[in-house]
């Protein structure tokens, strides 16, 4: 099954379900954490996730840029979270001018960070369970841990978590830069 959102994208125009299930469940959190952060209730925030990916389904042949894919479910997450707002301000006897709808909850920044933390997760979940699990420990552990007890955790010697970590991060690199996700610049070094 191909990794990247491009190859996948060509999978579910060619009718697969099982690409669009991978894409689904990479962006789940996504779409959901934009509809949430916009003030949605719970009940608001399902109907916004819900049609956020009928949208997407039903315009699938419209997509352009595959590579945009997170950008436009982002972007289609947060009108429809207002769409939904403003519809619940809307009720028979509301006064429409008292309507107050915070389009500054999710800056776009924020939105950008949003997408970067999904690329990460979809990028991570692509690596061996090793290479998960040591990322995990070294980068999202409740708490700090010393080199002999992630070793330990991980049943390998101390000495050698070091090079296994280099290699983890260069293949997590490497997945980042497949899938688009890393713009690689002259100097070598990236940004997400």
């Amino acid at each position: 099954m191909p990794n990247s959102d491009p190859q996948l994208w060509q999978k579910v125009l060619d009718g697969d379900s099982n690409a669009w299930a991978i894409i689904v469940k990479r962006y789940q959190s996504l779409v959901y954490t934009v509809a949430t952060r916009s003030g949605l209730s719970q009940i608001d925030a399902a109907d916004c996730f819900q049609q956020t990916w009928i949208l997407l389904y039903n315009n699938r042949k419209k997509l352009q840029d595959p590579t945009r894919l997170s950008a436009w479910l982002v972007t289609t997450a947060k009108r429809e979270a207002f769409r939904i707002k403003r519809r619940a301000g809307s009720d028979p006897g509301d006064d429409m001018s008292n309507e107050q709808v915070d389009s500054s909850r999710l800056p776009d920044e924020e939105l950008l960070d949003l997408e970067k933390q999904a690329h990460l997760e979809s990028a991570i979940a692509q690596l061996e369970p090793r290479c998960q699990k040591l990322v995990d420990a070294f980068f999202f552990a409740d708490e700090e841990q010393s080199y002999e007890e992630i070793a330990k955790s991980l049943g390998i010697a101390s000495n050698s978590l070091g090079p296994i970590r280099r290699r983890c991060l260069e293949r997590l690199k490497r997945i980042l830069e497949e899938n688009g996700y890393v713009e690689v610049r002259n100097s070598g070094s990236e940004t997400l």
